[in-house]
């Protein structure tokens, strides 16, 4: 006979053995779902030079597992620091001169209250992978203002033959050719950091700088890396720059005669865009004939024969006033001065971010992106996509040339 009380003890039984099953393998599912991964949200303007900056910094926190979102292009500096300020987003990229000058303004409480300097160090060139382990990320989360920074990153078939110019590694914090003005970076930073707001951190800036420089010919450059090199012999020179360098101060013929105490021989008026023009030799090909007689013993006429020599090439210019150190137009054939006497403000990239966003893994990211990048980097970059380059494919392959994943 069934024994009825004995058959719903066993049901009891088997429903707990079973929730006990689903509870298990519930309690198994969240113990191996992995964490959700840190959201940065990066923001940036409307330039050639800020899109590729955030592509490459961006891009670099992707590889190492972080989430990135993209907030729209602000219209300036202060539309980047205000989204920062409020929280909208939790990295810009800004550059040292420009942004202490900015804060100086709109911070003037900090700035003239502030006594602690904040720990800063400039970055040192480097080739090295980053050696980081994080959960890899999952789905950006979308936002109505943000975009998925993988937009552009498909390569374009017209750029895979494109190449970065590689630079050594070194174990030094400061460059020979670059100490003032890497010192002046560095002091630049610490001013930052003593007025940013709690709620900001700054990261490591970096040896790539969008400032006003000379540039000479490499071929009458041959062992020249300083401006004080250059006014030794400057009186038989000619530079080429727009009209107004002539008069311009500091950044003008006036201001390099009272910093660097030297003239040029001939200052050449040339259009913004024409600064590069006036390298390119004037005579491409200028050549001169003479003709001598030879004669033979065995034969009575004379034969001629033509002798061509090629005549000194001739330019407009033998140095360029630029004003930027990232103008496409500074070509692999010009040398870049280093302005040893800080003649004009140094203007080096500065990663900015929210506090809460500044964690360990982000600042290792964040630093190695910077330790990387020079001013040859972010001027290579920017002449590729001005010849029509996406910025993330050229970011891309800037991160793949300095081994940083992206």
């Amino acid at each position: 006979m069934y024994n009825s009380s004995f058959g719903r003890r066993i049901s009891a039984c088997g429903l707990v053995i079973a929730a006990l099953g689903i509870a298990a393998c519930k309690s198994d599912a969240e113990t191996t779902e992995a964490p959700l991964a840190q959201t940065v949200t990066i923001i940036g303007i409307d330039t050639p030079e800020s899109q590729i900056l955030v592509d490459v910094y961006s891009r670099a926190l992707e590889g190492a597992g972080f989430r990135v979102a993209r907030r729209a292009d602000a219209a300036d500096l202060a539309g980047e620091y205000a989204a920062l300020k409020s929280g909208a987003a939790d990295l810009m990229v800004g550059h040292t001169g420009e942004l202490l000058a900015y804060l100086a303004e709109t911070e003037p409480a900090a700035a003239n209250t502030s006594t602690t300097a904040a720990p800063t160090t400039i970055a040192e060139s480097t080739t090295s992978a980053v050696e980081t382990t994080t959960t890899e990320a999952t789905d950006t989360t979308d936002a109505t203002d943000t975009t998925d920074t993988t937009g552009d990153s498909t390569d374009d078939a017209g750029d895979a033959s494109t190449t970065l110019p590689l630079e050594e590694s070194t174990t030094t914090t400061i460059s020979t050719a670059g100490q003032a003005s890497a010192i002046s970076l560095n002091l630049q930073a610490n001013q930052i950091g003593e007025i940013l707001p709690d709620t900001l951190q700054q990261g490591a800036s970096a040896n790539a700088e969008d400032k006003p420089v000379i540039a000479c010919r490499a071929d009458i450059s041959t062992g020249i890396t300083l401006l004080s090199d250059l006014a030794r012999g400057s009186e038989s020179l000619r530079i080429a720059g727009v009209a107004s360098f002539e008069t311009d101060e500091p950044f003008g013929l006036p201001g390099f005669e009272a910093v660097y105490g030297a003239t040029f021989e001939e200052f050449v008026a040339v259009p913004e865009d024409g600064i590069g023009d006036a390298f390119a030799p004037a005579v491409e090909e200028d050549t001169t004939s003479t003709t001598t007689a030879a004669s033979t013993a065995d034969s009575a006429s004379d034969e001629s024969t033509t002798t061509t020599e090629a005549a000194p090439i001739e330019t407009d210019a033998d140095c360029g006033a630029f004003a930027s150190s990232l103008d496409p137009a500074i070509t692999a054939g010009m040398v870049v001065l280093d302005d040893d006497k800080n003649w004009v403000p140094n203007n080096g990239v500065i990663p900015i971010l929210t506090a809460t966003a500044y964690t360990p893994g982000v600042q290792q990211i964040i630093d190695q992106v910077s330790q990387a990048l020079s001013t040859d980097f972010l001027r290579a970059m920017i002449s590729q996509v001005d010849a029509g380059a996406l910025p993330g494919t050229v970011a891309g392959q800037f991160l793949t040339a300095v081994g940083i994943a992206g």
